[in-house]
């Protein structure tokens, strides 16, 4: 756990502490609300739709490409240490490409290299807009102080000049689209103006009146003697000329209505006192709405009612929309009868009139032409110029009201917050790394698991213990001394069928503690006033003398190695790592009745097979099993073996046990874990 938690903490802190600090700075515009609805004394409980509509527009206008790149453009930021260097090719590129992995790239443009710029501007850069307010906060990240409030202005001015230029193009369009409708009805004026002049020179022809412009209403109509088929001419023309003006402007608003789509923006429906009123009802429904939906679910009986008299309302004013729009084509129908029935009535005259009159009705035909020709210029000219002041007032506005500052210090990293999350991270990986370790483990800690995993009998545990043998064995109050004491009773005192007076210790595996149970037990045995006899029979590595501290004998045998415990080195009888099992079978059977115990030890029985051998020279076996070593595998490996050379195992005995790091659950079998402690602690 503490390997794996300082590896990830080390290199996080090491991570943590390379990043390197940024700058953060802030710049807040407001958004203008010319196209927002807001609550008035008609609609006091407004819809804030088209707010959030209107307000997210200008947002995703500031978080454009077409922004970003022209703060790109402006601070030449492609030119800047800290994007240029962001843009170059990474370490692992430039290996590829010399190892030929990787093709070269083509150089790229001045025009691309910007644009690479303006998208990593664009991901140090965030937008944003509290919901509750028109003011959009500009915050800008840089690794240089200097760098970040230049970026939020930038982008502020941008956004101004953006819409600025948004104004001057939707004015330009405005005045293409005068040019386009004022052109031909500019041209019919002067055309009907000029035929006037002409008309009149050729037939001498003179004004009534005041020809200065002070007489608007006598400009223009021809000095001949007042006849009543003149008057009535004059008047027909006046009239004719009205008509004509207002079937013009009658047909430019209903095409207008036509073509647009859009019946509520006309005046003439608009104005209308039944549209009025069933406006003022439709806000007093939707506030309605809009309460009951704060308040209410969906299938609220009178949410559904008032929403329905919403619906029956809309429906209504499409419903006299259209019969208004129908007035209006009724209206225009109308005008144009009454035009062609004037015009049926001047050419009437006309026919009746004299030949000296012929040029008289003539002129005014012309002037009447030009009369309405003039009319309908201006009225156009009125039209398009209140179209266009429409348009201005629509655009959005927004001004600057917080530049951005430069900062006084870093705003990150939170190196202190990633510091606590790395000690969090690394402590969690470090618990998940043990208990994955200690789940993962195939190797035997307690007595319950031993006999559970190989069904063998849990004779005891031994516990590790430091200096030399001899003095371990003499201690005796030892915690070592009184385990060994216990497994020593039970072999001598236990079931019958587990008392032996010749036993074999092995294992499965060397170093395992084989030797040192041995010795223990047999020495055990000499501290009852007992004979005990000790074989070592590993012809391949011998331990026993080396062990006790002692030196090897002619004869291969010791007396009173320790109280009541002698010695026998099998392997010095015979061919060095080979066993002489006839003469140790002889060596037996007459030495059995001169001890109370015979102890054998043997090689491992996994790395030489002859210990099976050896065990059935003995009344049973018992296998030493290192503590936390051992895997199950092995010990029924081992079992396996025995079992083939007929071999009784006693039971098994658990080595090297730690008692310091023994949990409460590997502890019960092996004694009182706290009493054991204070005479662990005690030495």
């Amino acid at each position: 756990m503490c390997s794996v938690a300082g590896g990830t903490f080390l290199l996080g802190a090491v991570a943590i502490a390379s990043l390197k600090p940024y700058y953060q700075s802030v710049a807040e515009v407001a958004v203008g609300a010319r196209g927002m609805i807001s609550p008035s004394q008609l609609s006091p409980y407004a819809d804030h739709a088209l707010d959030l509509v209107a307000l997210n527009t200008q947002l995703r206008i500031i978080e454009s490409p077409a922004i970003a790149l022209m703060v790109t453009q402006r601070l030449h930021l492609a030119d800047t240490p800290e994007y240029e260097q962001a843009l170059r090719p990474s370490r692992l590129s430039k290996l590829k490409r010399r190892l030929g992995l990787q093709k070269a790239e083509a150089p790229l443009t001045h025009e691309q290299h910007e644009e690479l710029v303006s998208d990593l501007l664009m991901q140090k850069v965030v937008i944003s807009n509290d919901g509750r307010s028109a003011i959009l906060g500009i915050a800008a990240r840089s690794a240089t102080p200097g760098l970040a409030p230049a970026i939020a202005n930038a982008y502020a001015r941008a956004y101004l000049d953006f819409e600025q230029q948004a104004k001057i193009q939707a004015a330009r369009n405005a005045s293409v689209l005068l040019e386009e409708q004022i052109a031909p009805l500019r041209e019919r004026a002067i055309q009907a103006e000029q035929a006037v002049s002409r008309y009149r020179q050729e037939h001498n022809l003179h004004l009534l009146g005041d020809d200065t412009g002070n007489d608007p209403d006598r400009k223009g109509r021809i000095a001949l003697p007042a006849t009543t088929n003149d008057l009535r001419l004059t008047q027909m023309n006046r009239e004719l000329g009205d008509a004509e003006a207002d079937l013009a402007r009658k047909q430019a608003i209903y095409s207008q209505a036509e073509s647009g789509g859009n019946i509520e923006t006309i005046t003439a429906i608009t104005a209308s006192p039944l549209i009025q009123s069933l406006r003022l009802q439709q806000a007093r429904v939707n506030a309605r709405i809009s309460t009951l939906a704060a308040t209410a679910l969906d299938q609220n009986p009178e949410l559904i009612a008032v929403r329905a008299e919403a619906a029956r309302i809309d429906a209504q004013i499409a419903t006299e929309s259209r019969k208004l729009l129908q007035n209006l084509r009724y209206e225009a129908e109308t005008a144009q009868q009454r035009v062609n029935a004037l015009k049926e009535r001047t050419n009437t005259l006309q026919a009746n009139a004299t030949e000296e009159e012929h040029a008289d009705i003539h002129l005014r035909q012309l002037v009447g032409e030009a009369t309405a020709a003039q009319t309908l210029y201006r009225d156009y000219l009125s039209r398009v110029g209140q179209i266009s002041a429409e348009t201005a007032i629509q655009q959005a506005e927004a001004r600057l009201i917080t530049p951005a500052d430069q900062p006084l210090g870093p705003a990150g990293p939170p190196k202190k917050q990633y510091g606590i999350l790395l000690l969090l991270t690394s402590l969690g990986l470090g618990m998940g790394a043990a208990l994955l370790r200690d789940r993962s483990r195939n190797t035997l800690r307690t007595l319950n698991e031993l006999e559970q995993q190989t069904h063998l009998f849990g004779l005891g545990a031994l516990p590790r213990f430091e200096g030399p043998l001899r003095q371990q064995l003499s201690f005796r109050d030892s915690l070592y001394v009184r385990m060994l004491n216990s497994m020593r009773a039970i072999l001598t005192f236990g079931n019958p069928s587990i008392r032996t007076k010749t036993t074999v210790i092995t294992s499965a595996v060397s170093s395992e503690g084989k030797t040192t149970l041995a010795i223990s037990l047999a020495s055990s045995v000499g501290a009852l006033g007992k004979r005990a006899l000790l074989i070592d029979c590993d012809a391949h590595r011998p331990g026993v003398l080396m062990s006790l501290g002692l030196k090897e004998t002619v004869d291969g045998f010791i007396r009173e190695a320790l109280p009541g415990m002698d010695i026998f080195v099998a392997s010095q009888s015979s061919e060095r790592g080979v066993t002489n099992f006839e003469a140790l079978g002889q060596f037996l059977e007459n030495h059995r009745d001169d001890y109370d115990q015979i102890i054998i030890d043997t090689p491992p029985i996994l790395s030489f097979p002859e210990a099976g051998v050896l065990a059935s020279f003995a009344e049973g076996v018992i296998l030493a099993v290192k503590w936390h070593h051992t895997s199950a595998s092995a010990v029924l490996e081992a079992q396996r073996i025995l079992r083939t050379h007929h071999a009784k195992c006693l039971g098994a005995v658990l080595t090297f046990v730690d008692i310091e790091n023994l949990r409460p659950e590997e502890s019960v079998r092996i004694g009182e874990y706290a009493y054991y402690r204070k005479l662990v602690s005690a030495q």
